[in-house]
């Protein structure tokens, strides 16, 4: 009898067993298609900006939006101490 109940768990765990796999590899396929989105939006923004390539890269590289005025480093710091108090 006690062989029974165990044969009946070992299929359990497997039954259990398999199913995890089928959701890893579910997740791992929803995680795949959430990454090539985001990558589309990113594209998406990018091209909407009709930013030339040296542009791109200088906004990449810490340049900011072409066209926009930043805002004064003084102005970041007393707000940035405004949080702190």
């Amino acid at each position: 009898m006690a062989t029974n109940k165990i044969d009946r768990i070992n299929a359990e765990i497997e039954k259990t067993r398999e199913k995890i796999s089928e959701q890893q590899a579910h997740l791992k396929e929803l995680l795949a298609q959430k990454t090539e989105l985001e990558n589309l939006q990113i594209v998406q923004l990018v091209r909407s900006m009709r930013l030339t390539p040296a542009a791109l890269t200088d906004l990449l590289s810490g340049g900011g939006i072409p066209g926009m005025k930043t805002v004064p480093e003084a102005l970041t710091r007393e707000e940035d101490t405004d949080h702190e108090e």
